[in-house]
């Protein structure tokens, strides 16, 4: 008996792993057909919820996670690219969004799987055009998943005639509270709702589950999947660490709210269908949706709730795209370019920041540094759009001949400092090679690569002091610190092809040392620019 259970328990581990990599495949491969429209639509937000409910089904309908699109809320919240009541729409959508997983995974398609197998296979291996190829992973995702599916719901076959097992979940039913428990914890546990959704129709495949005790191991998931967010806000600003909280409040309170009213609820679900997979679907799909409702209703009470648990303390405040820039001084255009200079030096002290944590992380091996960057850049884009739209609209007011050049040299700063920030992300993509692969710099080239890091990094500071100050002296010498860079950068090449061709060091990362020299150059020469703007010979 016990080698039975061991057996049952190993087959559900495997149906559970290509459910879980079959899901990975499919939310991977539709990311990247989609490209990057999908950061473009989370960040398109508007102060309308509904739009925000719209935004997060449809992301989250993609990435099969609404833990996932809850951490990159985060993540934006955290690099002050959205507020909280931009979040609280999107968190909404998201819990909808992910009930599509079930109700996908409830088609009987079991005939039909090696298809889908066949063509994703075909497709990933055989096609070259990038598009193409990552529909054939989704497609190729989407099979294995389904296969993980009937593996599961196979593996758990012996268990019907297992009295105590069926007494188990049975006692779910009688016992609303002890079933949301268990689907609470195993969710925070595996951190995916969708995984215990799936366990749960696998259960009903086989006629195990009564209606009841799937819907509270249901509910229960909708609370353990807040795990995921919650642990992604340790650390963050109080944005974040709202947007985590309202996740949590979101589907707790859902949960307390239909609690009283499980079994008219229970009612309702079983005239859906006479399926009892689509059964569990539906039921989690129309408490999500009813949910939903609800919390748009209260959206601005359920606002104030948070706020309330989770106020700012000392000097803690919600981070903003732009902190300088104010429109009530537009009639005033000199300080109107003042602000906009502040901000540009804010934005350029970001980018700085992030060159020096790729420096870092390439260096100290502190890899954790390298997602900040990564949210910084969000952040610097966001600001380049303000900023240019700010300076913008000073045009539209009476400018001076010196005003008008003032607001063309810092539209032409904007574009630099932001591309610095692109070519930090391009540094980040290389360190993360060096350390997937392994790889090592030798001590030669290790010494080279700190001395580039080291001028460029003070070559860039010393421009934006120049602009901060529009100090001609400052810039006169950031011109001369990039003739030194090209110089360094030519001897240094020249090092890296000598070692290459000794065999001193690896090609892989001879490869990658010539790529990071060339970003670091051409930082520089975007510092150049900035002190051209200075100077006004841009």
């Amino acid at each position: 008996m016990r080698g039975q259970y061991v057996s049952l328990a190993m087959n559900l581990v495997i149906g559970m792993s290509f459910f879980l990599y079959g899901m990975k495949l499919l939310g991977d491969g539709l990311q990247k057909a989609a490209g990057d429209s999908l950061r473009r639509i989370l960040q398109a937000l508007t102060n309308s919820p509904i739009r925000g409910v719209l935004v997060g089904l449809t992301v989250t309908s993609i990435i099969q996670s609404s833990s996932a699109t809850t951490v990159m809320l985060v993540g934006f919240a955290n690099a002050g690219l959205l507020t909280l009541s931009q979040a609280m729409g999107v968190i909404f959508g998201a819990n909808i969004g992910t009930t599509i997983t079930a109700q996908i995974i409830v088609f009987k398609l079991n005939d039909v799987i090696w298809a889908f197998l066949l063509v994703g296979v075909l497709m990933e291996f055989f096609v070259k055009r990038r598009t193409t190829k990552a529909v054939g992973e989704a497609i190729l995702g989407f099979g294995i998943l389904f296969f993980g599916l009937i593996f599961m719901s196979d593996a758990l076959g012996p268990l019907k005639t297992n009295q105590a097992f069926i007494n188990f979940l049975v006692r779910f039913g009688r016992v609303p509270a002890l079933g949301i428990l268990a689907g609470a914890v195993f969710t925070g546990i595996i951190q995916s709702s969708s995984v215990t959704t799936s366990l749960v129709v696998a259960l009903s495949l086989q006629g195990m589950i009564t209606l009841p005790s799937a819907i509270a191991l249901v509910l229960g998931a909708n609370i353990g999947t807040t795990v995921t967010a919650g642990l992604a806000s340790i650390g963050t600003n109080i944005v974040s660490r709202r947007t985590a909280l309202t996740h949590f409040l979101f589907n707790f309170l859902g949960v307390i709210l239909i609690f009283p009213f499980l079994v008219p609820f229970t009612r309702l679900v079983a005239t859906t269908s006479t399926y009892l997979p689509r059964q569990v679907a539906n039921a989690h799909t129309m408490f999500n949706v009813i949910m939903t409702c609800v919390a748009l209703l209260l959206i601005k009470p359920f606002e104030r709730l948070v706020r309330w648990l989770l106020p700012s303390r000392g000097k803690e405040e919600e981070t903003k795209v732009v902190q300088y820039i104010d429109e009530r001084v537009l009639a005033t255009p000199t300080m109107a370019l003042s602000q906009a200079t502040k901000e540009l030096f804010r934005m350029g002290h970001i980018t700085y920041g992030m060159v020096d944590s790729c420096r870092v992380a390439l260096f100290e091996n502190k890899m954790s540094l390298l997602d900040e960057v990564l949210r910084n850049e969000d952040l610097v884009n966001s600001m380049q759009k303000e900023i240019t739209g700010y300076l913008t609209k000073i045009t539209e007011h009476d400018l001076s001949e010196a005003q008008g050049t003032r607001v063309m040299a810092l539209m032409h700063a904007v574009n630099d400092i932001e591309r610095v920030g692109d070519h930090a992300t391009n540094l980040v993509e290389l360190v993360q090679i060096k350390d997937d692969k392994r790889l090592k710099i030798a001590n030669g080239t290790e010494d080279d690569v700190k001395a580039e890091f080291a001028h460029v990094l003070k070559t860039l500071e010393e421009a934006m002091n120049a602009l901060r100050d529009y100090d001609v002296e400052r810039a006169h010498r950031v011109k001369d610190m990039e003739d030194r860079t090209d110089v360094m950068t030519k001897e240094f090449m020249s090092h890296n092809i000598t070692r290459l061709n000794t065999h001193e060091i690896d090609p892989q990362i001879g490869i990658i040392v010539v790529d990071l020299f060339t970003n670091l150059e051409r930082i520089s020469d975007h510092s150049d620019n900035i002190a051209d703007v200075v100077l006004g010979v841009y």
